[in-house]
């Protein structure tokens, strides 16, 4: 995560000084509910072994420079988490005189993320505060880890996921919000918005010959000056 955090403003530090009366800057952080899709678990697995999306979260720096009058070019350098679980069951006998003990845990799959969406900003209402987010993504995979909360000590280190994933992620993004205005120059704004991606990010095969393409839901709250 640091060295996600220290990569993001060291890129994006170099655009500040170039700032003029038109370009704004902008901070903000949030949830993600993200997860993974593109393949099926068999279904004589589900009973022991389902997934479902889960909370992550995300933070970054913008740039906007307005095109027209209410139309924007937005660039964005955000670290994202993005988060799958898994509700697991297992058998493990801890010695042969002893019988074998089922163990329910969950496990999660966390994919820590530098994501850089190039977005068309457009605000649709007389007073500028409503508008919508559009246009592609780009995302660099910083590591992947698996971690759980197996009551099993020899079993339920954290185990790094990072080789069997691509680095490179795309996608599209979209997203709806709204500003509130502070004063003449600054503004808070609300968004929610989805990062589909359509990069195939898995190296190693998976069920059903599937492939693994990642999805959020964002909710985000920034500020921009």
């Amino acid at each position: 995560m640091k060295k996600g955090i220290v990569v993001l403003f060291v890129l994006f530090s170099q655009f500040t000084f170039a700032q003029t009366t038109k370009l704004r800057f902008g901070v903000h952080a949030g949830l993600n509910y993200s997860g993974l899709r593109g393949y099926t678990i068999p279904a004589d697995i589900t009973s022991q072994y389902d997934e479902s999306a889960a909370f992550g979260y995300l933070g970054g720096i913008s740039l906007t420079y307005p095109l027209k009058e209410k139309v924007s070019l937005r660039v964005e350098l955000n670290y994202e988490r993005k988060t799958q679980k898994a509700d697991n069951i297992v058998e493990i006998r801890n010695s042969f005189e002893e019988p074998a003990q089922l163990y329910n845990f969950t496990s999660k799959r966390h994919f820590d993320y530098l994501v850089m969406p190039i977005l068309l900003h457009y605000q649709f209402t007389d007073k500028n505060s409503f508008f919508v987010n559009g246009g592609p993504f780009v995302g660099y995979l910083l590591n992947a880890t698996l971690t759980s909360d197996l009551e099993v000590p020899e079993l339920n280190a954290d185990v790094d996921l990072s080789n069997d994933y691509k680095k490179l992620d795309y996608g599209l993004t979209v997203g709806l919000g709204k500003n509130f205005d502070i004063g003449s120059q600054n503004s808070l704004h609300l968004e929610i918005r989805n990062n589909l991606g359509l990069a195939k990010i898995n190296k190693n095969d998976v069920w059903n010959g599937g492939h693994v393409r990642t999805n959020s839901l964002s909710f985000m709250v920034g500020y921009s000056f």
